[in-house]
């Protein structure tokens, strides 16, 4: 698998911000809030629910997932772990399908304060990739 590291706050998918290739991809999560990390190969635009994450407090996550050509592409897993304490998390997120390129993980819990990296695996094509962003809960 190759890892990806990339994000860019997503303020609304109108806001003139310059968005990587294949801008047709629903990047806009509503709310006008979220995050959109890409690869070579692949784009995944993703916000919290609630917007909020609170330590202890399960939370799901929103997120579109699209190859460079707009295609959907298929979420595979996500995972979080706390690469300063060397543990993950405590629950296993459950995936729900939403069609199009869309899906909510649901049941994450950060459990405790600190850096967490979010991890996101995405089959684009023939290969599964892993998408990382850093997420600081306080």
């Amino acid at each position: 698998m190759r890892r990806a590291l990339a994000a860019l706050l997503v303020a609304t998918s109108a806001s003139g911000w310059p968005l990587p290739a294949a801008a047709d991809c629903p990047l806009d999560l509503g709310r006008g809030t979220g995050w959109v990390m890409f690869s070579e190969r692949a784009i995944v635009a993703f916000r919290p629910e609630p917007l909020r994450i609170e330590v202890g407090q399960p939370f799901s996550l929103l997120l579109n997932v699209c190859t460079r050509r707009n295609d959907p592409a298929e979420l595979v897993a996500v995972d979080a772990q706390m690469p300063d304490h060397r543990h993950g998390m405590n629950y296993r997120p459950t995936i729900v399908p939403a069609g199009q390129g869309r899906f909510r993980a649901d049941g994450l819990v950060f459990h405790m304060p600190g850096r967490w990296e979010l991890d996101i695996d995405v089959r684009a094509g023939s290969e599964v990739e892993r998408l990382s962003h850093e997420i600081i809960v306080k």
